[in-house]
């Protein structure tokens, strides 16, 4: 599999004819080198900051217990040693790996400023990884917790903006599951959305199912935070098409969804974009949106998939930071490691839970992943 940062072949889009035309064209391309060129800057001034740039360093476990850094950082400091592996900075050595001088590259903050020029909307996508790495030393001296970092009322706009269809680095998440729910759902289709979080999962799937000529005639938009809940509720009732019926509640994929209002509820699809790799216990999760599906019933589960079920992912430091990604119990083949999953993983699942006729969107999605290690968008479906 080829480093990054790199050139994205052409080829990328011609392996994905299940996607919507243009979805992967030369912006996206373009957009996509910019943002990794800044992370392979970030990565290097991140690990100078954290005195990891000269002598031998031990593996990341080691690592954080030897300097006494505080275990919330921990899936934070894997990552970047990753990372720097993944962009060819690292050697190994008999005790562990030590960086290596890497092709001359502008400050990231350069980087950053020209790309938001170019394109203003990936804006949020920068900033969200800046933030990131200024805190990462806090956290590591346990002086700041990662979720207070990124999440309280000055950020709050930031994450708004970040999942949101007008950042190019996130929308395609939501338009492949937009893509997979209209696929799945007849006309007059019940849908269950679940963790819609700020309503931009719920307007790419609602767009594709009006596009398809499918609209639906009931939505359940659910989400667990308050914050995210009134703002995608509005979401969706701006787009929600004529005749279509729309439910807001608060709703926990960790829990029985019966006492949580949906007794009785039966659906045509449930879906959810980036949310269900969040499940405590994975298996009884999906068992319990299965019994949500009526007879023939999809499930979409729209999620940034690992190229290989113990692939590093160079977008993920975000979530490194919050303690629900990493507290989560691991099972062979299935959850490898903490946080995102492999396509692989997620048919596993769902095959454990009694679903059939899995497929994953695009179908293509490991040749896409090998040509371009930076391609981790995709979809599952599932039918009950």
């Amino acid at each position: 599999m080829p480093s990054l940062p790199m050139t994205i072949p052409r080829s990328l889009e011609a392996l994905a004819p299940d996607l919507p035309a243009g979805v992967l064209d030369e912006t996206f391309r373009a957009a996509s080198e910019r943002l990794d060129r800044y992370i392979g800057a970030l990565i290097r001034e991140m690990a100078s900051a954290l005195d990891l740039a000269s002598g031998e360093q031990p593996d990341p476990d080691r690592l954080v217990a030897e300097r006494a850094w505080s275990d919330g950082g921990r899936l934070a400091v894997r990552w970047l040693v990753e990372t720097l592996e993944l962009y060819g900075l690292t050697e190994p050595t008999s005790g562990g790996w030590r960086l290596v001088p890497g092709p001359a590259t502008a400050p990231a903050a350069e980087l950053r400023a020209e790309a938001e020029r170019l394109v203003p909307a990936t804006a949020p996508a920068y900033e969200v990884l800046a933030l990131c790495a200024a805190a990462l030393p806090a956290v590591l001296r346990g002086e700041l917790r990662g979720q207070d970092a990124l999440f309280g009322p000055t950020t709050l706009g930031l994450w708004f903006d970040y999942f949101s269809n007008t950042n190019p680095h996130y929308a395609l998440n939501n338009i492949i599951a937009g893509v997979a729910v209209a696929r799945a759902a007849g006309t007059g289709a019940r849908v269950l959305e679940v963790g819609g979080g700020g309503g931009s999962a719920a307007e790419a799937a609602l767009a594709a199912l009006t596009q398809a000529g499918k609209p639906p005639s009931g939505y359940v938009f659910t989400e667990l935070q308050p914050a995210f809940l009134r703002r995608g509720t509005r979401a969706v009732q701006r787009v929600l098409p004529e005749g279509c019926e729309v439910r807001s509640l608060r709703f926990d994929i960790n829990f029985d969804p019966a006492p949580q209002g949906l007794d009785g509820a039966r659906f045509d699809v449930v879906f959810g974009v980036n949310t269900l790799h969040l499940a405590h216990d994975l298996t009884a999760t999906l068992v319990n949106l299965r019994a949500l599906l009526a007879p023939g019933g999809a499930l979409i589960v729209g999620e940034l998939l690992r190229p290989t079920p113990t692939a590093p992912v160079h977008l993920e430091l975000p979530f490194t930071l919050l303690e629900e990604y990493g507290h989560v119990p691991l099972s062979e083949g299935i959850r490898e490691r903490p946080g995102f999953m492999s396509a692989s993983g997620w048919m596993r699942a769902l095959d454990a839970a009694g679903f059939s006729e899995i497929a994953v969107i695009p179908a293509q999605f490991e040749r896409c992943a090998s040509i371009y290690p930076g391609f981790y968008c995709g979809a599952v479906s599932a039918r009950a």
